[in-house]
């Protein structure tokens, strides 16, 4: 009898060792988090470039068609104002290991640095069949297509120290 209950007792903490849940949800800190989100909101806009690619559009063409999906969501009536702090908090999204600094601005006028934007797409060469180029060239088509529904101009500059955004309100006509 006290074979059988060995047995028995140590068959059912088998049986319940066996079946512990080899996954867990995970709690990851807050800077974990969003250090995450940014990767998949980078990755997610790859993806579009990378699938227009293959579909054999252009950067041109991709950039446009997102720059016009956001011509939809944001409210024009904001103008440069709303842009403005719209593109500033969305660069500071994008770059959690990076750097969002204001260097000049004036009642008409905004200009920011941002470093540290996708590094590890610069110094890889490319992701998903997109280059680094390919990418700022994309960001700056969509956002130029959305500053000018804004009352705005936006430019940007790749260099060494970063990359140079200018945001400029447009003369009203």
């Amino acid at each position: 009898m006290k074979r059988l209950f060995i047995v028995t007792l140590i068959s059912l903490l088998s049986i319940s060792a066996i079946s512990q849940s080899k996954f867990t949800v995970p709690s990851p800190t807050d800077l974990q988090k969003y250090q995450m989100t940014s990767v998949e909101l980078n990755g997610s806009y790859l993806i579009q470039i990378s699938y227009a690619k293959f579909l054999g559009k252009s950067i041109e063409e991709v950039a446009m068609y997102v720059g016009d999906q956001y011509i939809a969501t944001w409210n024009k009536q904001g103008g440069l104002d709303r842009f403005v702090q719209r593109i500033l908090y969305m660069m500071v999204s994008l770059v959690p290991n990076g750097s969002v600094e204001i260097t000049d601005q004036t009642d008409n006028e905004l200009t920011y640095k941002v470093t540290g934007f996708y590094s590890d797409l610069k110094e890889g060469g490319s992701i998903l069949n997109v280059t680094y180029e390919e990418y700022m060239k994309f960001w700056e088509i969509a956002f130029s297509r959305l500053a000018d529904n804004m009352g705005a101009k936006y430019s940007q500059v790749d260099s060494d120290q970063g990359l140079v955004v200018t945001v400029t309100r447009k003369a009203e006509k």
